[in-house]
């Protein structure tokens, strides 16, 4: 009984403090609210370095005090009020912060708070640094560049990713501290070390960005760098050796091929690769010549034929598989989430093939590198080994006569290619191969694609 009763007078006392604590940093809050004479006099006395002491010594206690949560959701806000506004002292805090995180294994205010498990702590933390980097591009190279602000800056990737209700108050938030980020060019530096498709949160916030500024190519152009181009060539690749191992493309024709393989992955990888496609959509629909040399140099269009390759010998005979798959197993799978289910995660491949064959019709536009190069790696065969009618995507064949104009279009040594193929020279699989179509030439070096005369 003794003991109990200390036990509760600790978890008393531990609560009077956690509010007394919350009462004084609730004034502090209000004295800083955008008054900066009172930022310079909280700062200069030590009291922003108090608050800081309060939030990584307090936020430890929220599992088992109701009192500590609100302190530390207060103390964050008080603490974003100290520095909104004032340029020196956002600079202060995040250097010291930064530098602190970097000796003491990434312990700095924003981690504690954007790791907490409460919501609220959660978001005091994210409006804290983003009004700690709000107009000072200068602070947020230095979050992306230095490994403690790296950390923080994937969290919020992940977080993101995270977060299934599009239109939450947090979400806003982190993306709006995202999109300073990508808006900075520093994205890349994010995602250049430990690169992984278990990163899709910050490509989602990137794909999310794009569409955003989707009527603005310049400002694209100016985030699609060649670094985050080199970058996206070696996500695809790691998404190409997932999606083998899934489906364990050496042949086997089991129904339960490929079913050892960590499903996590393979999730991870889908939402990586939705998220990707839908940047190189977006960036490639103006015929940016840039980035089409980039993609040549950074084996990037390689990438994306290899996975167009992988997708069109395999997505029919993994369909055919899980259609077979026994009731007890289609059962277990209808329960899932939809985006956790392998049959979603089929049709949603499906759909990845035409925008695939979209990418790189737009890649080839105008540009005669890359016209050969798409000759010479086979991404000219797969785009007519499509031009027929599809079940599971009835537009595939329009868009595949799209890509092939500009494949074809004043390319001689295609435009012969694609001739022997008419005289009989295979494809990648002879009996779907372009049927009832005709590709002829103008005189002015021009493609047209029609029926064939009956």
């Amino acid at each position: 009984m003794e003991g109990s009763t200390t036990e509760e007078e600790q978890a008393a006392y531990i609560a009077d403090k956690c509010n007394t604590l919350g009462d004084l940093c609730a004034f502090v809050r209000n004295a800083a609210a955008m008054d900066q004479k009172n930022q310079d006099l909280i700062d200069g006395s030590g009291i922003t370095a108090d608050i800081c002491k309060t939030i990584l010594d307090t936020v430890g206690l929220e599992l088992i005090h109701l009192e500590a949560m609100k302190c530390v959701a207060i103390a964050a806000q008080a603490l974003s009020n100290a520095i909104t506004g004032n340029r020196a002292l956002q600079g202060k805090l995040l250097r010291q912060q930064l530098e602190y995180g970097s000796s003491e294994n990434n312990r700095t205010v924003y981690w504690q708070l954007l790791a907490s498990i409460h919501q609220k702590t959660n978001t005091a933390g994210l409006v804290l640094l983003l009004n700690n980097i709000d107009d000072n591009p200068e602070l947020v190279d230095l979050l992306c560049t230095i490994p403690s602000g790296q950390k923080i800056a994937r969290k919020l990737g992940i977080l993101f990713g995270g977060m299934q209700e599009n239109e939450s108050e947090e979400k806003n938030i982190v993306y709006a501290v995202l999109g300073k980020i990508i808006e900075n060019g520093c994205f890349s530096k994010l995602v250049q070390s430990d690169l992984s498709y278990n990163m899709y949160g910050l490509f989602e916030s990137l794909a999310v960005y794009c569409k955003v500024n989707s009527d603005n190519p310049e400002t694209i152009d100016f985030v699609l760098d060649e670094r985050l181009v080199g970058n996206i060539s070696n996500i695809f690749e790691q998404i190409h050796g997932i999606l083998s191992g899934l489906w364990q493309v050496s042949g086997s024709e089991t129904p339960n091929a490929g079913r050892n393989v960590d499903m996590d992955s393979a999730i991870s990888a889908h939402r990586c690769l939705s998220a990707l496609i839908t940047i190189l959509e977006i960036a490639t629909s103006r015929h940016n010549q840039r980035l089409a040399d980039q993609a040549i140099d950074c084996k990037l269009a390689h990438r994306i034929v290899e996975l167009l390759g992988l997708l069109h010998v395999n997505l029919h005979r993994i369909q055919k598989l899980d259609s077979q798959a026994s009731a007890s197993t289609k059962e277990h799978h209808q329960k899932q989430d939809a985006e956790e289910s392998p049959t979603s995660s089929i049709e949603r491949l499906f759909m990845f093939k035409c925008d695939l064959i979209q990418i790189i019709g737009n890649l080839s536009y105008k540009n005669v590198a890359m016209q050969d190069l798409m000759r010479e790696i086979d991404g000219l065969s797969l785009v007519l080994d499509n031009m027929r009618i599809d079940d599971n995507h009835p537009f595939i064949k329009e868009y595949a006569i799209v890509a092939l104009k500009w494949l074809l279009e004043n390319n001689k040594s295609s435009q012969d290619y694609v001739r022997s193929m008419e005289a009989g020279k295979p494809t990648l699989d002879p009996s779907i191969a372009a049927p009832g179509l005709k590709i002829t030439v103008d005189d002015q070096n021009k493609i047209s694609i029609g029926k064939t005369d009956k």
